[in-house]
């Protein structure tokens, strides 16, 4: 694969007071290789794949808190619930998944979850052995509430990252037109169907026209009923500008879930939240 590099001017030799061929000669080359480098750039950005060469400000990022427990469970018990670590759960106060149980918390040391609350969100407690998967699972808040989605990790980023101190926050080093995506997976224990409602924010204030309402299925034999939304949006940004995502639900009864490593259907860890952002264009 060619390298594209920027090409130095060139150092041109001094001139001599009176006419010289040998020097004549030597600033000619020192042109030629100049422009033969430029034109040896824009064969490059011009050719079939000249696209691949350039790179473009973007980040990619997601929420996908997994652990397992070190201490079993009964299915009554609210003390702490002791895993082998908590680094990767990003809100300090939130609910886990368990098997087919949801529990909420509202504190975490680095080994355990506490304030614990068990069977929410429409499920059923149960008794589970060391070694079980625990996954983060974010709430969605009832409809007279909003909340912004928070992003634990990144898989790439060049001038958009998670914001050091509010990971809600998505900021933007370089202005410009860009394409955000989100896709959320939602889960819903209870009974009832459930309307859920995304929109984005900029800066604090709610981006127009940005809204749009999911909807998850109420639990079906005995089975949680789910959906992944997911959009898109193409939005201009000045240096230093953060974009958020909210959401707020019918029922306060969906969460979004982690799901861990399958063995039946096989597959890797399933991110409860996926947000990326790539530079479009720059500001007219």
């Amino acid at each position: 694969m060619p390298l594209i590099t920027n090409v130095p001017p060139p150092s041109l030799p001094y001139g001599t007071e009176e006419y010289s061929r040998k020097y004549q000669d030597q600033f000619s080359n020192v042109l030629r290789l100049y422009f033969n480098q430029l034109f040896n750039l824009f064969a490059t950005l011009f050719s079939e794949t000249g696209g691949s060469y350039i790179r473009f400000p973007n980040g990619s990022f997601y929420q996908d808190g997994v652990t397992a427990l070190t201490g079993a469970m009964t299915n009554v018990s609210t003390t702490p619930i002791l895993v082998g670590d908590t680094s990767a759960f990003v809100l300090t106060s939130g609910a886990l998944i368990i098997g087919t149980e949801i529990v909420k918390y509202t504190g975490k040391t680095a080994t355990s979850f506490t304030g614990i609350t068990r069977g929410a969100y429409g499920s059923t407690a149960a008794a589970h052995a060391i070694g079980v998967t625990v996954t983060e699972a974010q709430p969605v808040p009832s409809a007279t509430t909003a909340a912004t989605i928070a992003l634990s990790q990144t898989t790439v980023s060049n001038q958009v990252a998670i914001d050091s101190t509010d990971k809600t926050k998505i900021v933007f080093s370089v202005a410009g037109y860009y394409n955000i995506q989100f896709s959320v997976q939602l889960v819903n224990y209870s009974g009832t169907i459930d309307n859920v409602t995304f929109w984005f924010r900029q800066n604090g204030v709610d981006i127009p026209y940005t809204a749009g309402v999911g909807t998850v299925p109420a639990v079906h034999g005995g089975i949680a009923g789910t959906a992944i939304i997911a959009w898109n949006l193409v939005q201009s940004v000045n240096a230093g500008d953060y974009i958020q995502l909210l959401f707020s639900s019918d029922s306060g009864n969906t969460v979004c879930a982690t799901y861990p490593a399958g063995t039946a259907p096989v597959h890797p860890v399933s991110p409860s939240v996926i947000l990326t952002a790539t530079f479009v264009s720059a500001l007219y």
